[in-house]
């Protein structure tokens, strides 16, 4: 009586251990196969809107912030646009050069 006991849970044991390994084995797969990119193009930023932190116009650089992937960033920013920005303006992000924005004004969208 007592050897069948033990034979029930060894086996008990052993197919328990089996299931977890392949659950394990699964979830390794699964985790592999996804991709987390926190890593932000400034290509990607163009046709975002932004908000103006540093005021500026056509003769000077300003700065703006965008959020994007969940965080706060900041970039210099000038425009062609004949209307300066003051800060909390929202602008549209037409153009990228390097870490620099290109805006235009959210009001000039509706012309």
């Amino acid at each position: 009586m007592n050897l069948q006991i033990l034979i029930f849970v060894a086996i008990a044991i052993i197919i328990g251990m089996c299931c977890g390994a392949v659950i394990v084995f699964l979830i390794v797969v699964q985790r592999r196969r996804q991709k987390v990119d926190s890593l932000v193009s400034t290509k990607s930023l163009i046709g975002l809107f932004a908000t103006v932190e540093i005021p500026f116009d056509r003769t000077c650089r300003g700065k703006v912030r965008i959020k994007i992937k969940g965080s706060m960033l900041d970039f210099t920013a000038g425009t062609d646009d004949p209307v300066g920005f003051k800060a909390g303006d929202r602008v549209l992000i037409v153009e990228t050069n390097e870490n620099q924005v290109w805006v235009v004004g959210e009001n000039s969208l509706s012309r």
